[in-house]
């Protein structure tokens, strides 16, 4: 599993919706969680696959940087 500054940010953000029903205080032990278990990468690919949701492309970018297969 890879994880990266911008994947990072955005799970935090999207978590915090209501319809999850995480208080605020329950994301940080979650990310937290997430560090110990996951690949940290450094993304220097910017790519612009997804125009219907543009902050997804970090995902892509995410696995491209850390060589998924």
């Amino acid at each position: 599993m890879l994880l990266s500054n911008g994947m990072e940010k955005e799970l935090i953000r999207v978590l915090g919706y209501e319809k999850f029903g995480l208080a605020p205080k329950e994301i940080p032990p979650f990310i937290r969680n997430l560090r110990a278990h996951a690949g940290f990468v450094e993304t220097s690919a910017r790519i612009h696959v997804i125009v219907s949701g543009p902050a997804d492309n970090i995902f892509f970018e995410c696995a491209i940087d850390g060589r998924a297969d």
